[in-house]
């Protein structure tokens, strides 16, 4: 039973992966954008060295313990990471250049969008590290350093970084906004 949930686990990454980032198409369909930073819980997760099903220990990223933040810092086996309020790991996606966010349609439905209501930056988060961006489809995504940020609908699970190094384009973000890669 274990083998097959590895197997399901596995064939579900390997649709992912195909569906953004891993070919030399653009990422971007004509759809629009997912408008929430909750993952979806349909696809089961990969199994790999990286993933984690502890929830990780978390602090507000602006510096502070602010209640309700948007990103929060989480200590994981890669380091320290951003995760949204709910411990889902934020990624980022090195197709989007110039912080511009491409992932739409069925790429946004494999990596949703971190979003937010409106331009504003959400309270408790450094100016200097996050700001906000208008995404494809009137959305408001969030972003850290140069990167939009996403969730990984192949992480049900606080903590889980099963997306990382997905395609060679998607890796968790740490929290002054750079990637990690290992």
């Amino acid at each position: 039973m274990r083998t097959r949930r590895v197997v399901v686990g596995i064939a579900a990454s390997l649709a992912l992966v195909s569906a953004c980032g891993s070919s030399s198409k653009s990422s971007s369909d004509t759809g629009a954008a997912a408008t929430t930073a909750a993952p979806a819980t349909t696809a089961a997760p990969a199994t790999t060295a990286a993933a984690t099903t502890e929830a990780p220990e978390t602090t507000a990223a602006g510096g502070s313990a602010a209640s309700g933040a948007a990103v929060v810092v989480a200590t994981t086996p890669l380091g320290q990471i951003l995760t949204d309020a709910k411990g889902f790991t934020l990624y980022a996606f090195t197709k989007d250049t110039a912080g511009t966010p491409t992932c739409t349609g069925g790429c946004a439905s494999a990596w949703p969008a971190a979003t937010t209501t409106s331009d504003k930056l959400p309270a408790g988060l450094d100016a200097k590290v996050f700001s906000v961006v208008e995404a494809p489809g009137d959305i408001y995504q969030l972003k850290a350093g140069q990167w939009p940020l996403y969730t990984f609908s192949g992480d049900s699970a606080p903590g889980q970084t099963n997306g990382q190094g997905t395609g060679g384009n998607w890796f968790v973000v740490a929290p002054d906004g750079s990637l990690v890669k290992s």
